[in-house]
């Protein structure tokens, strides 16, 4: 119990480290050179990205950049003032080889889709949708751009300015409802699967929006670096509140680059590591409920502030961090169903002939893999334990914790089959405490 409790908090310390500044760390003497700044991939080439420097204009001059709000893998993000509605956007650049090239995606089609149709769903309130979209043409290529609403804060940063990374438990079920709602809306009435819900990729929406980027624009002045001798823009957070001095917090799931069709896959192997359902590693068959699993996961840790299922490659090569992940799964939740397993690809690179289950003294489990031995823990000391980090929230009454854990079973179920649906969790009572 110890060892899962130390490489918990060590993996949630690293991760939220990664998701805010990057996933390489510097040394105190790499830190003295901090000027030279890329922070997305420097991929400024024929088929990368398009240099976007500040007042910047596009789509024939309606569209002016003032800041850098973002970045990833494929895309930055830029706000904008658009100069035909008069208002604050974000504006999202593709890389050119994002569409005609190797790395074609669903993010276009998806975003054109029911997303950003009429319907009286109320998930659509808690899904970004498309305002505007045009294609420019760089020197890099021709890029796909798309308008958005401006938004404020993600959840890994509201989490990380509250003690340990626990969010109010009453935020948290205004949060649980309005992903649902949202899932819920992308599942069954547009066919989409996100696969890729993570804190970085829910974000608040801004109170007074265009006072609030006003504001910030007259107080807070541009962040720059500079890389190769030339001066970049950095990544920007508009000022946002945090949801304890929220009255009525407000949810958008973002960023379908890597969104997939019912019956259409971008690719097998999808979502954060420490985020993905068990069947998408195994190599089984997957579907919505993988959106569910990573929803789950997410629950707990604006709750305890702790992740799950990190996964930790072993130092010399015995186990990797698929195998340590899967460990932790069956550790907290149990064996893997047999039928399951059967219907996974890649189940026999994980779960060979000497993996064993075995009644120990107190009649539970101890499961032998070839790399080390299982013991196994629960849910419930998770979240109800005796040592930190797995106390109950202080928030949380004791007639609550049974309810809570009752509804995060409903999402960690291993068995995607056994998973309720967003709708089915919309019931719940928890949720609704």
């Amino acid at each position: 119990m110890n060892q899962i409790k130390a490489s918990l908090l060590r993996v949630k310390y690293l991760s939220r480290l990664s998701e805010l500044f990057g996933s390489a760390f510097q040394s105190s003497s790499e830190r003295l050179n901090s000027c030279q700044i890329t922070e997305e991939p420097d991929l400024y080439k024929i088929g990368g990205f398009h240099r976007v420097s500040l007042g910047d204009t596009f789509d024939s001059g309606k569209y002016a950049v003032l800041r850098k709000l973002g970045y990833g893998q494929y895309s930055t993000v830029w706000l904008a003032r658009d100069s035909k509605e008069q208002r604050y956007v974000a504006l999202k650049m593709l890389r050119a080889d994002c569409y005609g090239g190797h790395h074609d995606i669903f993010e276009r089609e998806i975003l054109s889709s029911e997303i950003s149709g009429n319907s009286n769903h109320e998930g659509r309130h808690y899904v970004s949708h498309l305002l505007d979209g045009f294609q420019h043409e760089g020197p890099n290529g021709k890029h796909v751009c798309f308008v958005f609403d401006v938004l404020g804060h993600h959840l890994d940063f509201q989490s990380a300015k509250y003690e340990d990374g626990k969010l109010p438990v009453k935020a948290v079920k205004v949060i649980a409802r309005q992903l649902l709602l949202g899932l819920d809306f992308l599942h069954r009435e547009c066919g989409i699967i996100h696969t890729d819900l993570k804190p970085t990729n829910i974000l608040l929406e801004l109170q007074s929006p265009d006072e609030a980027i006003s504001r910030y624009l007259s107080e807070v002045p541009p962040r720059t670096g500079h890389h190769v001798g030339a001066a970049v823009p950095l990544r920007e957070v508009i000022t946002t509140p945090l949801l304890s001095e929220m009255n009525e917090p407000h949810l958008r799931i973002i960023d379908f680059g890597v969104a997939s069709w019912r019956d259409n896959r971008l690719s097998d192997l999808v979502q954060s590591p420490a985020l993905r359902a068990p069947e998408v590693t195994i190599g089984a068959p997957w579907n919505g409920a993988v959106d569910i699993w990573s929803l789950g996961c997410l629950i707990v840790e604006f709750v305890q502030g702790l992740v799950l299922f990190s996964g930790e490659a072993s130092r010399n090569g015995t186990w990797t961090a698929d195998d340590d992940r899967l460990a932790r799964i069956i550790e907290i939740l149990g064996p893997f169903p047999l039928q399951l397993l059967k219907r996974g690809k890649r189940t026999t690179n994980f779960f060979g002939e000497k993996v064993y289950l075995i009644p120990n003294a107190a009649g539970l489990q101890e499961i032998f893999f070839e790399f080390r031995t299982l013991k196994p823990t629960s849910l419930e000391r998770l979240i109800n334990g005796t040592t930190k980090p797995f106390l109950k929230p202080t928030d949380m009454p004791d007639a609550e914790v049974p309810i809570f854990i009752d509804f995060l079973r409903g999402m960690l179920a291993i068995d995607p089959e056994r998973r309720k649906s967003a709708a089915d969790l919309l019931q719940h009572g928890w949720i609704n405490l």
